[in-house]
């Protein structure tokens, strides 16, 4: 009974670790292009595990991870249980990122970086702070296995999220070159890891 249980540990422990491994790439750029955020014609608010979703803007993207965290408390955590740090263009190249350190708290990211090779508004202006709210259960399962330097590909809605009187939260809607501290909320439709 005693060595089922350790290894039960051990097989445990192993995934853990595995999983906050980084996926590496080497040297290049691994996503070639910024988020596409379109305009919406129209589209009625709908409601999700009992929040009111007000859709924003279209978005679509091939971005790399930076950094994950996934919340178990917070309020927010109810609708969107992981938030992302992404990066594109030189912002998705190894080079570059190797030397930028990204700080995830409390629904709000700092970027850290010791000679990066980039400059300052490049990192801001090619990296972003992203909320996803996943619509499905198969979606959200995927977003589980993420791990840093995945490429994902995501499409859905840039949204705003009110639950009850007490809790609104704004999303950003168009791309920028200074610390986006609010972030994307993104309800995804679909989502792939490549």
């Amino acid at each position: 009974m005693v060595k089922y249980l350790m290894f039960c540990v051990c097989v445990a422990a192993g995934y853990v670790m595995y999983s906050s491994f980084p996926v590496s790439h080497g040297p290049g750029i691994t996503a070639q292009n910024e988020p596409k955020i379109d305009r919406l014609t129209w589209q009625e608010p709908f409601t999700f595990k009992g929040a009111t979703l007000e859709p924003k803007r279209i978005i679509e993207a091939e971005v790399r991870v930076l950094d994950k965290k996934r919340y178990f408390f917070d309020p927010f955590s109810r609708f969107s249980p992981s938030d992302l740090v992404v990066g594109w263009k030189e912002m998705s190249d190894e080079r570059n990122i190797s030397y930028i350190y990204h700080t995830l708290s409390e629904r709000t990211f700092e970027s850290r970086f010791t000679k990066s090779p980039i400059e300052e508004t490049m990192i801001q202006k090619q990296s972003d702070l992203w909320h996803l709210i996943p619509s499905t259960s198969v979606i959200d399962e995927k977003i589980k296995q993420l791990r840093e330097g995945h490429i994902i590909k995501v499409r859905g809605l840039l949204v705003d999220v009110e639950y009850d009187a007490e809790f609104k939260f704004k999303t950003s809607e168009k791309l920028s070159d200074r610390p986006n501290r609010n972030g994307f909320v993104v309800w995804i439709e679909d989502f792939e890891i490549r």
